[in-house]
């Protein structure tokens, strides 16, 4: 009986430990991870955790910032006042910098002022050149004499403060040849006397040549042959690659409007000759090529000059012009 018993007991223990065995085993896949249990009713579910970080939520709108803020702690630069003046420093000027008078005994008044709109407490004027235009050493006015260009200068003062300044003036008109004792006009200077105006103001008029007899006929053929032509006064330079050349022709009070262009053809012909090869060197040739013939009443003038050609004709129409 006893036998029976340890036996039945020991049967029971075995079924025991099986059933354990086979509850333990079916806790683990078949990785041999635990079997996962569904949690009880009665429990929410729980969110797995997220191994990544977290999503940064956008950074909300920053409120706009005013242009020049008006808090007391901020520092703002205040406006720089017109001409440079900052708050009530005084700035001062002169109430004219250039002027052009057109006339003889034209005025005009020179002032000076400051941005306080205070009068000066003292200025004295001055005229670098009196003879073209002449000022008023207290008052400022200025007075054009003559034909020319001047400097006012004017020394302001204010207190302890004192300033300079300075005002071109330009006396433009032209003035009228004086007559002679009868009554009559000047005559007007000679060609010789304007090719030596011409030298006194323009470099390289000086080393030239005086085109005359065979050398006025090989270059200028039938020139002197026109007979309404009284003078001939032409001077090139020679061998040389900037070449300049002046000619003037006198024509009679008799000659006509034929005469004069005869006298323009045999020049433009010299002109065309030189700057189509003539003068050898590019450069010559280009100076030449712009070359200006004009003419005032009975004289004609030809001009050759780097860059200035038009200067000198102008010069000439100026000089012979009645």
């Amino acid at each position: 009986m006893k036998k029976r018993c340890a036996l039945l007991l020991a049967l029971v223990l075995l079924l025991s430990l099986t059933a354990c065995s086979l509850n333990f085993l079916n806790r683990y896949d078949g990785d041999g991870a635990p079997e996962e249990k569904d949690p009880p009713s009665d429990v929410a579910p729980q969110e797995p955790p997220v191994s990544q970080e977290p999503s940064i939520p956008p950074e909300p709108d920053k409120p706009s910032v005013p242009d020049e803020p008006d808090g007391p702690d901020q520092e703002t630069e205040p406006d720089e006042p017109e001409d440079g003046a900052a708050g009530d420093e005084r700035v001062i000027r002169v109430s004219h910098e250039d002027v052009t008078l057109f006339s003889a005994g034209e005025t005009f008044r020179l002032t000076a002022w400051d941005s306080l709109g205070n009068d000066p407490d003292e200025c004295v004027y001055a005229s670098a050149d009196p003879a073209v235009a002449a000022v008023d050493e207290k008052g400022g006015e200025v007075t054009a004499v003559a034909p020319g260009t001047t400097t006012i200068t004017v020394h302001v003062k204010y207190g302890e403060e004192t300033r300079d300044f300075s005002c071109i003036v330009r006396c433009s008109w032209k003035e009228e040849e004086p007559a002679l004792p009868d009554g009559t006009p000047a005559e007007t200077p000679s060609l010789q006397t304007f090719f030596t105006t011409l030298q006194n103001q323009y470099e390289g008029l000086n080393a030239m040549m005086v085109i005359e007899g065979e050398l006025l006929e090989n270059y200028y053929p039938g020139l002197s042959s026109i007979a309404a032509v009284e003078e001939i006064y032409i001077q090139e330079t020679m061998i040389t690659m900037a070449n300049v050349a002046v000619g003037l022709v006198k024509l009679s009070g008799s000659a006509t409007l034929e005469d004069v262009t005869a006298v323009q053809n045999v020049l433009q012909s010299r002109i065309t000759t030189q700057a189509e090869g003539g003068a050898w060197y590019p450069m010559s040739c280009e100076t030449w090529g712009q070359g200006v013939i004009t003419s005032v009443s009975n004289v004609v003038g030809m001009f050759v000059y780097p860059e200035d050609a038009q200067a000198l004709a102008d010069l000439f129409t100026e000089t012979f012009s009645n």
